[in-house]
């Protein structure tokens, strides 16, 4: 007769994988994109009047733990314009920007300075600022304030059940500036004026941290998660320098604040991260994410370099779930799963569950994680 292995609930295997506990088997960690999918693991048909109900139902189903929730509460798609001229390309589950309104340096500068004064005018009203937002449709970039936030992190948490949703997303400032401004202008920024670049990104920093100490103390969620961007698939995006004199101090500042309230911290950013990987968990990471094939990210490689830290979302869904097949992402998982030694991983996708991915593949990738008992 084998050994009956002791089932535990999502909330129970989320924080046993964080604390390096007894595991039945490797949670599961993603973003559900994608109507369809919604539609086939809650078993329901998707409208506007349950959207919020069977979107909560598909990640109770196939998840332990969930990251930044949206709900498909529309299906069009919008174009929207700001007060400054930027436009927006808005969908369901991302937005991005389509139109920039500077055009030469003096104009970024400006436009930066107006932008810093917004934000910390945002913060003093205790109010989200719309010009600190990272604009790509995370969860709380359309609330006006902590409060309503908090109340919708709360109904929604309810509807997940056991299923942890991750907190509200901390984007310290690269991620933002460059999706508002582009590459090219905050580059420039940063060589023809370095103190006004330090001002702005200290801005976005201050309003992250702002967002940290309004819903922290809630205690409605175990695991905060910090984004920045540092790397390409390729390797480091910007000099090592700049990332330890610039990007670690405001990466630690809001690490070290999410500590203060007694949560795991996920660091996530993409592409080709071993560089920094040993500097973020001296920081006070308790894992790293995503680990994208595309980008070299191997999972038995930083399970041998770092047996201690939690690391996930290696299965890929640029190419492998989006144009792979059954099988395929069968294998995919299970090798996942081997290579993690059985323990501190996060089974999931590279970023998420998009609109593009087959709903056969995403399923047979959560049940293929879901039965493989350790």
């Amino acid at each position: 007769m084998g050994v009956i292995l002791e089932k535990l609930n999502s909330k129970e295997r989320i924080i046993n994988t964080f604390e390096g506990k007894y595991l039945d088997r490797l949670p599961v960690f993603d973003i559900i994109h994608n109507a369809d999918f919604i539609e086939y693991a809650s078993g329901e048909k998707l409208t506007s009047s349950n959207a919020e109900d069977i979107t909560c139902r598909a990640a109770a189903a196939t998840l332990d733990l969930v990251r930044h929730f949206r709900i498909p509460d529309f299906l069009d798609v919008r174009e929207t314009e700001d007060e400054d001229g930027f436009r927006y390309r808005d969908e369901w589950w991302t937005k991005q920007v389509l139109y920039i309104p500077v055009k030469t340096m003096t104009e970024v500068e400006n436009m930066i300075y107006k932008d810093i004064e917004r934000i910390y005018r945002s913060i003093d009203k205790k109010k989200f600022g719309f010009q600190a937002l990272e604009q790509v449709n995370l969860f709380g970039e359309y609330f006006e304030d902590p409060e309503q936030l908090n109340i919708a992190f709360e109904r929604i948490s309810k509807k997940l059940g056991a299923t942890m949703m991750i907190a509200p997303e901390t984007v310290p400032g690269l991620y933002t500036a460059t999706h508002r401004y582009g590459f090219q202008w905050i580059i420039y920024l940063y060589y023809d004026n370095p103190e006004l670049f330090n001002k702005y990104y200290d801005a976005l920093v201050d309003h992250e941290l702002f967002k940290i100490d309004c819903f922290g103390p809630t205690r409605l969620s175990k695991v905060a998660m910090i984004s920045e961007a540092t790397a390409f698939n390729t390797g480091l995006m910007w000099p090592m320098e700049f990332i330890r004199n610039t990007i670690y101090p405001r990466v630690k500042k809001c690490m070290d604040r999410w500590k203060k309230y007694g949560y795991y911290v996920i660091f996530h950013s993409d592409g080709n991260k071993w560089e920094i990987c040993r500097d973020i968990i001296k920081m006070g990471a308790d894992s790293i994410n995503p680990f994208e094939p595309l980008a070299t990210m191997e999972i038995k490689k930083f399970r041998q370099l770092y047996p201690d830290t939690v690391c996930g979302s290696m299965i890929d869904c640029q190419d492998l779930l989006a144009f792979g097949n059954p099988e395929q992402i069968r294998q995919a998982t299970l090798k996942a799963i081997e290579d993690s030694g059985g323990a501190r991983t996060l089974i999931g996708s590279t970023s998420e569950i998009h609109p593009e991915i087959k709903v056969e593949n995403a399923a047979v990738m959560y049940e293929t994680a879901r039965n493989a008992w350790l």
